[in-house]
């Protein structure tokens, strides 16, 4: 029966004989695999020293046509590795070219060349953050495209209660004959107050002052501080 080993080592005078073909051997399985890669030959060395992070010179002399080096025990294993290839086959102990078992590299090698995972966006601590300095604000839903794009029709948002007049320009929550609306108020002076939408779809409204909007049944119910919006995909 056949094996895959020699039966008994070589003898030493044997073993000073024995022409491995080592040399040009990897010379040229380099050189092939740069052409399965469509490398320019003048881009060679630029291409290996890339790969294996060897200074040009260095890797020159692996691939030079008269008088070709072997390279170290490292620049080998990377080769091996960045080509993905088996290192027998690399340096022509083997007549197949088989591809790299990367399953049998130790284990903190593999981890080294497992792809990092990218990193997880954090989006939800901030938003979180956001939703406790409101904590002690109502929450309301909103109805409607008036504020959108600002405020999307269903988005929650956050409204101080405590505000039931307009000393500011901003954006706040009303209640209009029994209904809620979110406006931009405005302040004009010699005018009143302007009750804006965002969307511009909608027409804007003048208040004179604070007793005509009592007497128009307009109240204020707060000022928005927050919405977060979503947009279902």
């Amino acid at each position: 029966m056949e094996t895959n080993q020699c039966s008994t080592p070589l003898s030493r005078q044997q073993a000073q004989q024995l022409d491995l073909h080592l040399i040009p051997g990897l010379r040229n399985r380099l050189v092939a695999e740069m052409a399965l890669r469509d490398i320019a030959q003048h881009q060679y060395v630029h291409f290996l020293s890339e790969l294996t992070g060897r200074a040009p010179q260095t890797v020159a002399r692996w691939i030079d046509p008269d008088h070709p080096g072997m390279p170290d025990l490292s620049s080998l294993a990377l080769l091996s590795i960045q080509f993905g290839v088996d290192a027998g086959w690399l340096i022509g102990l083997s007549s197949a070219r088989l591809p790299l078992a990367t399953s049998l590299l130790p284990a903190a090698l593999r981890s080294q060349l497992a792809p990092a995972k990218p990193a997880q966006a954090n989006w939800l601590a901030p938003l979180l953050a956001q939703a406790q300095a409101c904590a002690p604000y109502q929450v309301a839903l909103m109805q409607g495209d008036d504020m959108a794009p600002l405020i999307q029709h269903g988005a929650p948002f956050f409204f101080d209660d405590s505000i039931q007049q307009v000393d500011t320009n901003g954006v706040y929550l009303l209640q209009y004959r029994g209904k809620t609306l979110v406006r931009h108020i405005e302040i004009r002076v010699g005018e009143g107050l302007l009750l804006r939408c965002e969307n511009a779809r909608y027409r804007t409204t003048l208040v004179r002052d604070h007793g005509h909007a009592h007497a128009m049944g307009l109240t204020i119910l707060g000022r928005v501080k927050l919405a977060i919006n979503a947009c279902a995909m």
